[in-house]
């Protein structure tokens, strides 16, 4: 979303949250190609991790009278390295201070048709601390309720059916009576018989709405299944006291209603599958632990969570990521941490940044290269078209090295270049193609170390400010996103370059890896590892060159 607002000869453009849209590109060029050459720009980037091309050449020619403000360290360190200054407003910070609540103080479940057994699980996996719980079940009117009988035999919480002028301890569990509206204020709970709200009476709207009140960022409110709309209204105030709402996936319930009516407000914080509300409680409510301690838990609902797996990568590589990012924000508590990530997509894409290894250059180990014209080219020359998967691809050093390696034999016209990555912010930095003069000389010089023989110039544009892939390179490399560890094959291809990725995964992951590499390429296609990545027995390679250049020919009787 692009606000922009002029003041005399400034310009103000504030864009958040994505610049990705061809509608929004369009819109941006247009307002910073200006004519007036004394206006003044000052833009802000919100939320946003990466911007296109086209928008940072324009930000190039306006850069002398242009002030930039970011709030994600990624792209304040893209921009800067450019020599595009920029301040950057770590939303880290911001978002450490909005989300630092107090302790989880009362948790409030509401539920109607198929939620009493729910409710039971959930309350017999809740972890024992000092809370207060609150349980609002729709019930018959004149049915007596045996409920707080049931939990009571499965928790060490005392449990009790509400009374009115009932004072609010902690580690208890209070039920509202049938037919009675549930509400605390200033710490004692009141029981109310007045008209019923959205056909409920309890109402778990005026419950909710009642805990909010009390409790605000220390409420953790969640919703059941159910039909009707009971829960819907409150939310709204919730939200906006910072209290988690917890909305149970419709998929698993017979009575949805409730939970689509809540769901169709926007305002929570999740939507989980009961399983993984257990497990979203219990690292919430669990005492404090270390990394070593805690992190398959982590890593699990971040799985869950999130969709990204990272359960079966090096537990001491991880660790390292996690305790150098919570060092750079000043946190000492992996719970506090944890919290932060599982609650603000924000955080979690900083977490994903520090666990991409973005290590690369091109024609990085140049006699990989040496090798590969030697041993592979030769081979696929004659072939009517050629398939190239660059899996790891990082900011797009190597399928860029690919692609001109390719070029200079001749063999590019025919060919296609398959790059990914799971960081999609790394992937839209390699589509722009850009990189840094200063990094001029070393790409060459590894490029001469290939047995390069041509002016490793002739496939840059050489600007002022930049160097930039030239168009003929670029559009024989289609980046996109793909994850080793969950992904299937994508195609078949004469040469797999997954090189100094496999060596952060675990032995199962890797044999995974392998077994989806093995299926992706051709009879008697190529593989090149890295120098310190093994290739299990039970797939058939021949090794081409020796053990340190890692190129290998699939065989296949």
């Amino acid at each position: 979303m692009i606000h922009i607002s002029h003041n005399q000869n400034i310009k103000k453009i504030l864009i958040e949250n994505s610049i990705s849209h061809h509608i929004d590109i369009v819109e941006l060029h247009k307002e910073l190609n200006n004519e007036n050459k004394k206006m003044l720009f000052e833009i802000t980037f919100i939320d946003i991790q990466s911007i296109p091309s086209l928008v940072i050449k324009e930000l190039f020619k306006l850069k002398d009278r242009l002030t930039i403000t970011t709030t994600q360290r990624n792209l304040w360190s893209y921009l800067s390295k450019f020599g595009l200054k920029n301040k950057c407003i770590d939303s880290f910070t911001n978002i450490k201070h909005k989300n630092t609540k107090e302790p989880i103080k009362a948790i409030a479940i509401g539920g109607s048709a198929g939620s009493l057994e729910k409710a039971m699980s959930i309350i017999e996996s809740l972890p024992y601390v000092d809370i207060s719980v609150f349980v609002v079940i729709h019930i018959l009117p004149n049915e007596k309720s045996y409920l707080s009988n049931i939990l009571q035999s499965i928790t060490k919480y005392k449990v009790c059916e509400a009374t009115s002028n009932m004072h609010v301890e902690k580690n208890t569990i209070y039920i509202a009576p049938p037919n009675n509206n549930l509400l605390v204020v200033d710490g004692f709970i009141y029981l109310d018989d007045k008209e019923k709200l959205n056909f409920a009476r309890p109402s778990i709207d005026i419950t909710f709405k009642s805990l909010v009140y009390e409790y605000t960022n220390s409420l953790l409110a969640i919703l059941l299944c159910g039909y009707g709309k009971d829960g819907s209204s409150s939310l709204k105030e919730l939200h906006e006291n910072n209290s988690k709402i917890i909305i149970e996936d419709p998929k698993e319930c017979e009575a949805k209603d409730m939970l689509l009516n809540a769901i169709q407000t926007k305002k929570y914080t999740k939507i989980l599958q009961l399983k993984h509300i257990n497990n979203y409680l219990n690292s919430l409510l669990s005492a404090s632990v270390d990394i070593d301690d805690e992190i398959e838990h982590f890593l699990e609902n971040i799985f869950i969570i999130y969709g990204y797996d990272f359960r079966y990568y090096d537990r001491k590589s991880l660790a390292r990521r996690i305790e150098l990012i919570m060092s750079n924000y000043s946190i000492t508590n992996f719970k506090e941490f944890e919290s932060l990530v599982l609650d603000d997509n924000n955080v979690f894409t900083k977490l994903l940044q520090a666990f991409s290894i973005n290590v690369t250059t091109f024609f990085r180990n140049p006699e990989v290269f040496k090798q590969i014209r030697k041993y592979i080219l030769p081979n696929i020359e004659d072939l009517s078209s050629i398939r190239v998967w660059c899996a790891g691809c990082s900011r797009g050093d190597e399928p860029y090295s690919i692609a001109i390696m390719l070029d200079e034999a001749g063999l590019l016209d025919k060919s296609q270049i398959y790059a990914t990555d799971f960081n999609g912010t790394i992937l839209n930095e390699a589509k722009n193609a850009l990189f840094t003069k200063s990094e001029l000389n070393e790409f060459a010089q590894n490029y001469i170390e290939s047995n390069g023989k041509k002016k490793f110039e002739n496939w840059f544009n050489i600007k002022d400010e930049y160097i930039e892939i030239k168009e003929h390179i670029r559009e024989k490399v289609l980046f996109f996103k793909h994850n080793l560890v969950s992904d299937s094959s994508i195609n078949e291809f004469h040469i797999i370059f997954c090189r100094n990725v496999l060596i952060y995964f675990d032995d199962k992951l890797q044999k995974t890896v392998f077994d989806t590499i093995y299926q992706s390429l051709y009879k008697n296609g190529y593989l090149v590892l890295g120098e310190s990545e093994v290739i299990p027995k039970e797939h058939n390679y021949t090794a081409l060159t020796n053990k340190k250049n890692k190129l290998f020919k699939k065989e296949v009787e």
